[in-house]
This record gives structure tokens, sequence and C-alpha cells, in this order.
């Protein structure tokens, strides 16, 4: 016989029934041999998402431009059997995009110096048609930060609200908006993946988004809940040699920004406090033998002459275990610190020096270089390595520990280089594959000659060290 199925299938659900009920009453039983925090009837944590990102873009688009930089570009086959074909002798001009935001109603402009920072013309799109494109001129650049303030003749534009960055946690909702790939005003969603990412700049403290941010998007904000640029976006890490983006972008935190836009609207330029020393992480093997408890602090490698921390009385050897009060965990956080101050400031310095806890008050005075950098001009990559040099002067040279020596001094290095993050300012290059660099111009010579999709080696000196670095340039080989 087969049976009664409808006899089964209520057997069955009273047997699993009972095994449900048993099974609860083993759980109870079982209690004190829970080690971990169970879930309950109440959610572990309540949020709300937001239901429409349309409010922001309402808000902010209208004040988000397109910027259209056209540079010079010297063509990498001139010299070649093929400089006809492609490009015919001499330079040619090459056009790229970015984004920006208004900041004032007369047509204050930020964005990327990466975007603009060599170019020839600069013209800006504004409004969702962007039909009508303004002349765009450079009011003040900072290559530390990444960031050029552009002005055009415009009233009663749009603007942008800043906010504060360093009130977003990991975690929190944002919104990218940009031109990337040229689609104009595009918004892209996601959250703050991270805080105070550090790429190897001098005062590096990005935002890490997973928010798409694709070529185009540079200089575009990073815009939070409330509507306010809380960062503009700047950098992204890309696999393979895949322009796109997977996910991991960077924004520059718009409080390090607005600390410098009065002076790139008065001077020109930032103006960065400078404390005159080179410094380095302090391991715990270097604290055993220091005589410190604990690793942490920043270990004072070189004292500059006449700086402000020589003048203060602070020496080679010298561990920084605190900035005005406030502990230096790592040695990354130095700079930060120096760079929330102003020069003229006085600040309390704790040192630890033979086993002893010191006091040192320093006066912080501008930093030399951006006086040369007011000179000078902006540093011309003008190369398809994207690396900005000039030639070593003796002085920086016995500075620096490269006396006796020949080669390209590093003064920049542009985000969108193969090199970026390789190469850093005051690396010296010496070797470009198997030809010596002595001079600045060399280096440019041997630069004009690279196309892309070659692969290329580099041997540079940093400090005692000599690194070589091979690399292939992005593009693909004609």
């Amino acid at each position: 016989m087969l049976g009664n199925p409808g006899f089964s299938r209520r057997a069955s659900l009273l047997l699993g029934f009972i095994l449900g009920v048993a099974l609860a009453f083993w759980a109870l039983a079982q209690g004190s041999k829970i080690f971990w925090r169970e879930a309950g009837v109440e959610p572990y944590v309540r949020f709300s998402s937001p239901p429409s990102f349309s409010p922001i873009a309402e808000a902010v688009n209208p004040a988000v431009v397109t910027i259209y930089a056209t540079r010079t570009v010297k063509s990498p086959f001139q010299f070649g059997p093929n400089e006809f074909f492609f490009f015919g002798p001499g330079p040619h001009k090459e056009q790229g995009t970015g984004s920006g935001f208004i900041l004032t109603p007369d047509g204050y402009i930020l964005t990327n110096y990466h975007v603009v920072g060599d170019a020839d013309d600069i013209k800006v799109s504004i409004g969702l048609k962007e039909t009508d494109k303004y002349p765009a001129k450079k009011i003040g650049f900072d290559q530390k930060i990444d960031v050029v303030l552009l002005k055009i003749e415009a009233k009663d534009l749009p603007t942008v609200v800043l906010g504060d960055s360093d009130r977003i946690e990991a975690g929190d909702w944002v919104v990218a908006i940009g031109s990337p790939f040229q689609f104009s005003h595009t918004l892209t969603a996601g959250i703050v993946s991270a805080k105070g990412r550090r790429l190897g700049g001098p005062y590096d403290d990005f935002i890490q988004t997973d928010a798409s941010i694709n070529p185009g998007n540079s200089g575009g904000p990073l815009v939070n809940m409330r509507g306010e640029v809380i960062g503009i976006n700047s950098l992204i890490v890309s696999s393979g040699l895949s322009p796109g983006s997977v996910g991991i972008g960077f924004a520059t935190p718009i409080n390090l920004v607005k600390s410098q836009l009065p002076d790139l609207k008065e001077k020109g330029k930032a103006v960065w406090p400078w404390l005159g020393i080179y410094f380095q992480d302090v391991t715990p093997e270097l604290a055993e033998s220091f005589g410190l408890k604990e690793a942490g602090g920043a270990l004072v490698s070189k004292v500059v002459k006449n700086s402000p921390a020589d003048k203060a009385d602070i020496r080679d050897g010298d561990i920084i275990l605190a900035f005005d009060g406030k502990p230096v965990e790592d040695s990354s956080q130095l700079p930060m610190m120096v760079s929330s101050r102003s020069p003229g400031d006085k600040v309390n310095l704790q040192i630890f020096r033979e086993g002893k806890t010191l006091e040192k008050t320093v006066a912080l005075a501008v930093m030399p270089e951006e006086k040369t950098l007011a000179m000078a001009g902006p540093p011309q990559t003008g190369n398809i390595l994207g690396v900005a040099v000039t030639d070593l002067a003796a002085d920086r040279a016995e500075e620096l520990g490269y006396q006796g020596l020949q080669g390209a001094l590093v003064l920049a290095v542009s985000p969108d280089s193969p090199l970026a993050g390789k190469l850093e300012p005051d690396d010296l290059i010496i070797q470009i594959n198997s030809q010596e660099i002595a001079s600045a111009k060399d280096f440019q010579d041997a630069a004009a000659k690279e196309r892309p999709g070659r692969t290329l080696r580099i041997k540079f000196r940093r400090g005692p060290g000599v690194i070589y670095y091979a690399f292939r340039l992005p593009g693909k080989s004609r």
C-alpha cells in the first residue's frame, strides 16, 4: 500500500514542530556557553537611508562646472619616422576635461591643479545645458594639496556650500558630482570608506570613498547628505591599465583646502608653516635603542640649518612625542599638525632626548619652497612622465645629502603620472634606462623621446638609498 499522503505530510510537520521546540529548549539550556553578542528583537544599529539623492542634485548640480584645459604637448614622434603621419613636425594641442565647483557668485572656482596646472587655455562650462563657455584664469595654486583657484568674469552664479570634513565618519553617505568621461553633471553615490588615507604626500589626509570616481571627475565636489561640499575628488586606484573606477576613490578634505583659500586668493599661492626638520617613524627597535618605552612619535633624522627647529635647539635624534599638547602617535600625523597652524605661531613640542622628556617652544616660519614657487611660477612637467624637475643646486645638495652628485631633482609629481606614489619631491633622478641623467635638461630630453606603451626603468636617489623602478607608460605603443 502506498499509504495516505495527507497523513504523512501532517506527521512530518508535527515531527518538525516537536524537534524545533526541543532545539529551542536545548539552546536555552546552553545559554551559559554562548560567549558572543547574540542578535535580539531590537536591531543592533538603527539608521535611515536617504529615500532619494535628487534634492542634492537639485541644490548642488547648478554650481558644478566642466573644465576644458588645452595644453601644448611635444609630439613623442617628432624625431621619429612617423612624425608627419601622426602629428606633423613640432608641438600639438591636446584637450583634457575635468570638473570644478563655484565658490562665489562673481566666479571664483575651485578645482584640482592636475586638471589645469600646465594648461595654455582654460574654459569653464556652466549650467546643466553647458551652452556657454567662459575663459578662466588661474588666481592661485598649490601642488602639495593639488588645488587651483580659478576666476571667470560672471555675475549672480549659483554657488556651493562648504561643509566641515572633520565631522564625517566612515560609513556616512556621500555623493560625487562631475564630468566623468565628459558626461557632465553625473552623480554617483556611495559611502565614506575610510578617513585619513596617506598616499605619500606631505599633507595627505584623503577621504576614501566607493562613490564612483572616473577620469573627468577630478576637481568635482564630494557632498554629504546636508548638501555641503566636504571634499574635492582627486584620485582613483584602478587595476591594470584600466582607467575606470573599481570603487576606490580619494578626495581631498575641504577643511585642508579652506585653510589655504584666503592665501590662494590674495597671494596667488598657499603659505605653509615650516618646522624645518626631516623625520621618520619610530619602530619598536628604534624605540628600544633610544630607551623609549614604546614605539611612537616622530624621530628627527635631520634639522635644517637656520630653520625654526634649529633655532629652538631641536637636534638630530630627538623624538617628538607631542605637538601643542596633542600626542604624536605616528610620524605621519606631524605634517598635518604643523599645517593646522600659521607662520609666526609659537608651538610647544614635547621631545624625548637621551632618556629625558623636554619641552621646546618653536616659532614657525614660512616654508622656503613656497617663496621659490611664487617667483618661478608653477613647475611645468612638459613631459610624458608627468614629473617636474630642476637642476640640483649646491645648497640643496648639501641639505639633502647629495654632495658630489649630479641628476634631476624632483619638484613635483602629477597625480596622473605613472610615477605617482613612487617618486617624491627631493628624489634625485640619476638614470633613465641606460642613459645617465646629470641635469634637468637631460631628464627632459630623455622623457621627450619616450612614447605611450613603452616600459621604462628609472634609477634615483632618496637620501642615502638608491632605488630602481620599472613601469609601463599608459596607452598603446604605435
